[in-house]
């Protein structure tokens, strides 16, 4: 039993524990598989195997400096590519029309067609519709699993049969070495060798005759696109020299420096125009500022700088000086203040003159600086578009100078590729040969007896394996007190040990005073224990003893059990199950009376009751006496309960044997006037179920039992469910063993 983990933990011990106590069952289906296995290999048809090896270098063309990359690339699925050639339908078919297979197959097939028609006309074939009643005769023959097989031409067949051949091959090799292996699987050894050389054979040819028609192709392609490229080449020369003639551009990069420079010279100019403009214009502002408000020249920084100006000014300043002095010395009507005055005016108008000059030439300054930039401007424009005008020609020539180019290079490394050599002499045709040819196999290689013995093994451990596990958890019986406990959640008493056969020849029922230090009565004697301490304060004095079912032990552990209380006073051993009454043949006696006749008042307790010599303790049984007919209603009654009552006050230990739980009700009746009820649990049998519902139907009825006892426990397999915990029940206690 593999209990559910509720940790969701992987209990290896549990299952190695499962696989100890099934391993018979393991062992039986590996020993079939094994038997499954050895059948099969000596029905199996001997399959033979042959192998041819092959020499396969990569196709390597002799290497240029435009191809080699391209070579290295393709050498790395040269091997991928010869298997799946080796493998193709087209090698199949050679190797099929060479050994002539398709003609030999159709032989085969009018022999097999031939020996069935002489089958049927001799009766010894199994034609379906005669097993057919007549009433069902018209039922199609897809209804009775008769099929009419599909009619195949030759040719179809001829393709299923290169298909079937080709499925076959099985071809390795070529990842470490240049070897390649070609094998073929056939029952007949003289076959596989014969097609597997035909398919050696067939791939070398096959790939020479491919070499040489790629190398054909690829010749006439090389003259088709040499002829091709060179007329390309002449066309591209021809726009070339048709594009420079009508823009007069042969070389467009020292025309273009030319004009650069002639640009930047420019912009050298552009600068010193705008400086000139700039100072002219300041200077112009001041004079047109001075005009707007009416004042004079002279502040001018222009006039004040002038050499003219500043020698008339002096003249002036002169001249009024002497005008002033005249004017004090000779006064006004003089002729030298008058000629003073003449003189001062022409210095005035002299003065007057020289600055409006310098007014005049600050504006044509101006006027000047300003027609110089713009021409400045107008030059720079016209060169920029001139060296536009050039690089757009520039961009189309370069083009047609490139596709020259490039034309030229093309026809060039075309036309020296197929001078340097001839196309068919750069493949080496002997890159594929035969090393090993296949020879005749002399042993087959399936069945292969060794691996099959293995398979079969591990088959069978597997299987056996899942066997026991799926056993273990369909298994939901009692197999170990912890069991016990955990589903039924009641106190565990205790056990009561398997006896052995020849224990049991014995007496099972009365162990405990046969073999007072033996494991049996050790394991009884704890129950007793742990019935006296449920409750230290009033030990229960009447117990009863019952079961889920029949057959689990009760009667041996109730009256083990009372044997065991004898030993500590009056006990008397009170069998209540009337059904199928026992005490009659476990203590023989020579009177008849019993319960029966004590509770219907037909005979007294001494009449009834009688002690049983053979123990050492204080043993009384009451035997079930007379059955009545109907039992339940005889527990049922109040005389019964008086009786019971009666009984107390006598003895100082009642055990009494009740019926099982289940199958009648008398159990619970008599469980209502007891002090305690113990539950028998027969191990590897009672199921979780069966026990959980007689205790749901004794709580019903608001009884509590005491606990559970687990009978017929063998000690040396509950070790195989919960360790050595319980070799001391095989062994005794304290150095006690069986007598």
């Amino acid at each position: 039993m593999l209990d559910d983990d509720p940790q969701g933990e992987f209990d290896l011990v549990g299952y190695w524990r499962a696989i100890r106590r099934q391993k018979w069952g393991i062992l039986g289906i590996t020993l079939s598989c094994v038997i499954i296995g050895a059948m099969m290999a000596l029905k199996a048809v001997p399959i033979y195997q042959a192998t041819v090896t092959i020499l396969a270098k990569p196709i390597q063309p002799r290497v240029t400096t435009t191809n080699q990359y391209a070579n290295n690339a393709l050498i790395f699925l040269f091997y991928e590519t010869q298997y799946e050639i080796i493998k193709s339908r087209a090698v199949a078919a050679r190797v099929v029309d060479k050994l002539g297979l398709a003609t030999k197959e159709e032989a085969r097939r009018a022999r097999q067609q031939a020996e069935s028609v002489a089958k049927e006309q001799s009766g010894l074939s199994l034609n379906w519709r005669s097993w057919v009643p007549d009433e069902l005769s018209w039922l199609p023959d897809e209804w009775l699993g008769q099929h009419e097989p599909i009619a195949l031409t030759a040719e179809q067949r001829r393709e299923a049969l290169i298909s079937r051949l080709a499925g076959g091959l099985v071809v390795k090799g070529g990842d470490q070495s240049e070897i390649i292996s070609i094998k073929y699987d056939s029952p007949d050894p003289e076959f596989a060798a014969e097609f597997v050389n035909a398919v050696a054979d067939a791939y070398v040819a096959f790939g020479l005759h491919s070499r040489l028609t790629s190398a054909r192709k690829t010749t006439s392609w090389l003259n088709d696109q040499i002829t091709e490229l060179k007329k390309k080449m002449e066309e591209s020369e021809a726009a070339l020299e048709v594009y420079q003639q009508s823009t007069g551009m042969v070389d467009t990069s020292s025309r273009q420096q030319v004009i650069s420079t002639k640009l930047a010279s420019l912009s050298v100019e552009q600068i010193k125009a705008q400086t000139a403009k700039s100072e002219a214009e300041i200077r112009y502002n001041q004079v047109l500022k001075i005009k707007q408000q009416g004042g004079g020249y002279g502040s001018l920084v222009s006039v004040l700088n002038s050499a003219l100006v500043l020698g008339l000014n002096s003249k002036y300043s002169e001249m009024e000086r002497r005008v002033s002095e005249y004017s004090d010395r000779y006064g006004h009507k003089h002729p030298k203040m008058i000629a003073a005055e003449s003189d001062l005016k022409q210095a005035d108008k002299a003065l007057r003159s020289a600055i409006n000059k310098v007014v005049e030439s600050i504006r044509k300054e101006y006027d000047f600086a300003v027609a110089q930039e713009r021409r400045v401007n107008a030059l720079i424009k016209k060169q920029k578009r001139e060296i536009g005008d050039v690089r757009g020609k520039g961009f189309a020539l370069a083009k047609l100078e490139r596709e020259v180019e490039n034309n030229r290079q093309l026809y060039e490394t075309f036309l020296g590729r197929f001078q340097e050599e001839d196309v068919v002499d750069e493949y080496d045709i002997s890159n594929v040969r035969i090393i090993d040819r296949a020879i005749v196999p002399m042993t087959p290689i399936e069945p292969n007896i060794p691996r099959m013995r293995m398979i079969s093994v591990v088959a069978g451990l597997v299987l056996g394996i899942m066997f026991a596990v799926v056993r273990e958890r369909l298994d939901n019986t009692f197999k170990t007190l912890e069991t016990l406990e955990t589903k039924l959640g009641l106190p565990v008493l205790g056990l009561a040990p398997l006896l052995k056969k020849i224990q049991r020849s014995e007496s099972a029922e009365s162990y405990v005073s046969i073999a007072p230090r033996s494991p049996f009565a050790e394991a009884l004697n704890h129950v007793r224990t742990s019935v006296l301490f449920s409750n230290i304060d009033q030990p229960p004095k009447v117990l009863l003893v019952t079961s889920a079912t029949a057959s689990e032990g009760k009667t041996t552990l109730s009256t083990n059990l009372a044997i065991a209380f004898s030993t500590l006073g009056r006990t008397l051993l009170v069998e209540c199950d009337l059904r199928r009454p026992r005490f009659g043949g476990i203590f023989p006696r020579e009177q008849q009376h019993g319960l029966t006749n004590l509770v219907s008042g037909q005979e007294s307790l001494n009449a009834c009751v009688f002690q049983n010599e053979e123990h050492s303790g204080e043993l009384f049984v009451l035997g079930a006496g007379t059955v009545p007919p109907n039992p339940l209603e005889f527990l049922s009654s109040k005389s019964f309960a008086k009786a019971l009552d009666i009984l107390r006050k006598h003895y100082e230990h009642i055990v009494i044997d009740a019926p099982p739980v289940l199958p009648v009700s008398d159990a619970i009746v008599v469980a209502s006037m007891v002090d305690g009820v113990i539950l028998a649990v027969k191990a590897e049998s009672t199921t979780y179920q069966m026990a959980n519902t007689a205790l749901r139907r004794l709580k019903a009825a608001q009884i509590q039992p005491l606990g559970s006892v687990l009978t017929m426990a063998d000690a040396s397999r509950m070790a195989y469910y919960g360790g050595q915990s319980y070799d001391y029940y095989d062994s005794g206690y304290y150095g006690y063993g069986e007598s």
